[in-house]
């Protein structure tokens, strides 16, 4: 390539990442803070309050009840790793909206970094650069960091435990680098609220590789998807001892969504076309697949375990949770690392790249999603700062809406109207199907909200609360 095409080509995607950062910053400020990121922040301010995480409105899955029952609900030292980091973050700056907003945004600036210099250490720094810029704006990734979703860590310690593996297989350090491997898996494990012993059994494989490395080749699509169908299979057995007729629709639908227009449109499409290969990029393109196989099973588990709890329709269902196949962004590095260990010169580019003009479109339509995520509804989160501007210490809140994500969103409101857990409100939910009047009187309920059509059974001392958000809010005089 001559030094003009490399001058353009770094230019190119120094802009690219410009406005990655820039998008990452409006992110931070603009998009609601998730549900999970929610529940897991007042799981922590509990803790910082008395000692024990735990959620005291009651359970977050109802199990078909059409009501929920307040009552403490213990984290049991599940997602300890995450905690604590939040703990810390939260003891530092305090327990806020702001404070969530801006912890998102250093986890997703981190992971840039670390994206960044793992990648310039092995494979050189255009590749870092062109890498890192494509991580800024890939769409996915932007709307977990802009909602503090956990795959900003998650890649970050993926991208470590992939970097030790590849130390190890190049024999430096090798003592130090088994030891972060093991260390980054248990915490994945612990961020996620598995066991964190679990992590012994997934490293045995790669202490292995000390020992014996056997000639790898990546698996053929034919043979991809079948391992992705046995790996759906068995985890959805080992967790409803069945496997439905839905598995057929969603685990299909699951490998476009996630393997192609995920990881391939929105990463392998800017790889250089080479036809090299060597054991590294070989063992990386293969650990990448059989991650995929075993995450698209897990995604498939996760829609059919939430139709069963819900009792609903696949169709309801995937709309509600559609946003899970980010789960497979945590491959996003790893198999762009496979495709920079084939060759020298960068990878990912552009300027003589024989589909320039498609990665542009591709990288056009990424600009206007992420355009489009910003202006995401803040929702029930704008209404808990305007509500706590008037809420008195002992008043209680009813929440009416249908049930899938209900008391998720209930949840959503502590952090702005009681963040230090010591205002004696509890908020409760009701499904907008019953009568839920007996609940009123029941638990002293003083603000009802109301999220889509429902019978208002409320007299006239209640009055309408005025509210810049979509919901009905009512309050007792």
């Amino acid at each position: 390539m001559s030094r003009q095409p490399i001058v353009q080509e770094k230019r190119f995607w120094l802009s690219i990442l410009f406005l990655g950062l820039l998008f990452q910053i409006l992110a931070s400020l603009l998009m609601p803070i998730g549900l999970d990121a929610h529940v897991h922040a007042t799981y922590v301010s509990d803790e910082i309050a008395d000692g024990e995480a735990s959620l005291d409105w009651g359970k977050l899955r109802v199990d078909g009840a059409n009501q929920s029952v307040a009552e403490e609900i213990p984290a049991d030292d599940k997602w300890f790793v995450w905690h604590s980091i939040l703990e810390v973050w939260f003891r530092i700056f305090g327990v806020s909206l702001f404070s969530l907003h801006a912890f998102g945004l250093v986890l997703g600036l981190s992971a840039l970094a670390v994206a960044y210099i793992s990648t310039k250490s092995l494979w050189g720094p255009d590749n870092a650069l062109t890498l890192t810029a494509l991580l800024s704006i890939y769409s996915p990734l932007l709307r977990s960091n802009g909602r503090m979703y956990q795959e900003s860590i998650v890649i970050m310690l993926a991208t470590i435990i992939i970097y030790s593996i590849i130390k190890i297989l190049r024999r430096e350090n090798q003592k130090f680098w088994h030891l972060t491997c093991l260390l980054a898996l248990a915490m994945i494990l612990s961020i996620k609220g598995l066991p964190p012993k679990y992590a012994i059994y997934l490293y045995l494989p790669i202490l292995s590789l000390e020992f014996y490395r056997p000639s790898l080749k990546p698996l053929k699509i034919p043979i991809l998807i079948a391992l992705t169908t046995v790996a759906t299979c068995v985890l959805v057995w080992l967790r409803l001892d069945e496997i439905p007729i839905e598995v057929i629709q969603i685990l299909p639908i699951t490998i476009l969504i996630a393997g192609v227009i995920y990881l391939y449109i929105g990463g392998l499409l800017f790889a250089a076309d080479s036809r090299q290969s060597n054991f590294e990029s070989n063992f990386l393109q293969l650990l990448s697949q059989i991650v995929l196989a075993v995450l698209c099973g897990y995604i498939v588990m996760l829609f059919l375990v939430e139709m069963k709890t819900l009792d609903s329709t696949r169709e309801i269902v995937q709309q509600r949770f559609r946003y899970i196949y980010r789960y497979v962004t945590v491959l996003i590095v790893p198999l762009w690392w496979s495709q920079m260990a084939k060759q020298k010169e960068p990878a990912l580019k552009v300027i003589n790249n024989k589909n320039k003009i498609l990665i542009a479109l591709v990288i056009t339509l990424m600009l206007i999603i992420n355009c489009y995520i910003l202006t995401i509804d803040r929702g029930i989160e704008e209404l808990g700062q305007e509500i706590n501007e008037d809420i008195v210490d002992g008043e209680n809140i009813l929440y009416i809406a249908d049930a899938p994500l209900a008391m998720h969103r209930l949840y959503t409101l502590q952090i702005t109207i009681d963040p230090n857990h010591d205002r004696n409100i509890t908020g409760f939910w009701a499904d907008e199907s019953i009568n839920w009047s007996s609940v009123l009187s029941e638990n002293n309920i003083s603000w009802v909200i109301i999220t889509d059509d429902t019978p208002i059974y409320l007299d006239d001392d209640w009055s309408k609360f005025n509210t810049d958000t979509d919901h009905l809010v009512y309050h007792l005089n």
